[in-house]
């Protein structure tokens, strides 16, 4: 997975959310938004579901298995 990921927002997606991974497990994403000291988990449920989290009001998901495929998709 690589270091810089986007994050959709679920009420604005054309208004992603840029972020670095620090952490990720089966079911827990540890974000850090760059140039700031924010940090914040993104967790889900089973490991074909997308990570969800929530940061100042804001709701966002990232699913690996699209990104997945994008990069499939790429080549």
């Amino acid at each position: 997975m690589d270091r810089r990921i986007k994050l959709t927002d679920v009420d604005r997606p054309n208004d992603p959310l840029e972020v670095e991974i620090e952490r990720v497990t089966e079911t827990i994403l540890r974000v850090l938004v760059p140039n700031t000291i924010v940090r914040f988990d993104m967790r889900r449920a089973r490991e074909d579901a997308p990570f969800e989290g929530s940061l100042g009001g804001r709701y966002f998901m990232f699913d690996p298995n699209e990104v997945k495929k994008t990069k499939t998709s790429r080549k």
